[in-house]
């Protein structure tokens, strides 16, 4: 009779000590020892069991709620950060425009071959406008309809061939150093023209997005062209897979910093910005073919080389 009293009034008491506890909201220990083997104990313990799933399923709902939140807060500085670059990077092409425009009315005396230069140089401002808007076109068709964008069996031999055979006039004449667009040069370049090498072999089919597939090469072959000050660059199939191409874009010019390399990929980001925005550079190139590559289900990283120059390796999956 007195063990079962004692045992009984045990069982009372650590009852009294989980009520309170759960009435707190707080974590039982771990130690939390049962309660008897007895019909009450038995029940007791079952209820004991619940309060700690349920405890559980709180911690792990909380910690989702947070990263929700921290997700959302996130987006909405992302998205105020990329407005206010937006708004920055169409300010500057226009105010250009309107300053050389202005410079033409309020001097009606302007010879022919001086108005010529304004023009021109509005001209280019006006492209570089046309190429941010396409460029954001892009970039906000990713980010918000991504699980609408088309996908075809394409053919990426072509599509590397045709990027090719449409920078290759370019190339040719392009010569950065002296900061004009390559669809301005006139005069004579003072550095060997840019060749390009296709190294991609034929047959390779993939399932994917032939604008942004397009996208991928020219941007990479862009940058090279435009900011590398090289005088090769290479385009390569490094292996494949049952399920993925390795390719590799590499240029034999002046590399990039390692200290740029880890953020190059960002929007907007650039190594020199007052080279980049004189040649026309919208900043969101490389972004677009880091998005780009991810919807082909592959990733990309950027190396320098020895003794110089920078190389970009991606994956690309066959069937996306």
């Amino acid at each position: 009779m007195l063990k079962s009293f004692l045992n009984r009034r045990n069982t009372i008491s650590r009852l009294e000590e989980f009520v309170y506890m759960a009435e707190k909201g707080n974590p039982l220990d771990v130690v939390f020892p049962p309660f008897p083997d007895n019909r009450l104990g038995r029940l007791l313990n079952r209820l004991v069991s619940v309060y700690r799933r349920s405890m559980t399923d709180r911690d792990m709902l909380s910690a989702a709620r947070e990263m929700v939140v921290k997700e959302s807060q996130d987006n909405i500085r992302q998205k105020k950060q990329l407005t206010q670059n937006i708004s920055h990077e169409l300010k500057t092409p226009v105010s250009s425009i309107n300053g050389y425009l202005e410079t033409i009315i309020n001097n009606p005396g302007l010879s022919a071959s001086q108005k010529d230069v304004f023009i021109r140089k509005c001209y280019e401002q006006s492209q570089r406008l046309s190429n941010l808007l396409t460029d954001l076109s892009v970039i906000t068709r990713m980010d918000e309809a991504s699980d609408k964008i088309d996908k075809e069996e394409v053919s990426l031999s072509d599509i590397v061939a045709g990027v090719v055979s449409d920078m290759e006039p370019i190339a040719g004449k392009c010569n950065p150093a002296d900061g004009e667009s390559p669809e301005l040069k006139t005069g004579p370049a003072d550095r060997t023209p840019m060749s390009i090498v296709n190294k991609f072999p034929s047959g390779r089919m993939i399932k994917g997005n032939p604008n942004l597939l397009y996208s991928i090469f020219r941007n990479l072959l862009e940058n090279a062209v435009f900011y590398s000050k090289g005088t090769v660059v290479t385009i390569s199939l490094d292996g494949e897979d049952e399920g993925y191409y390795s390719v590799s874009v590499e240029d034999d010019g002046v590399g990039v910093d390692s200290v740029h390399l880890t953020r190059i990929f960002e929007r907007f980001y650039r190594v020199d910005k007052g080279r980049s925005r004189k040649i026309g550079g919208t900043g969101l190139g490389l972004s677009i073919v880091k998005n780009a590559v991810a919807m082909h289900g592959g990733t990309i990283k950027a190396m320098p080389v020895e003794p110089s120059g920078l190389r970009f390796e991606f994956t690309l999956a066959k069937e996306s």
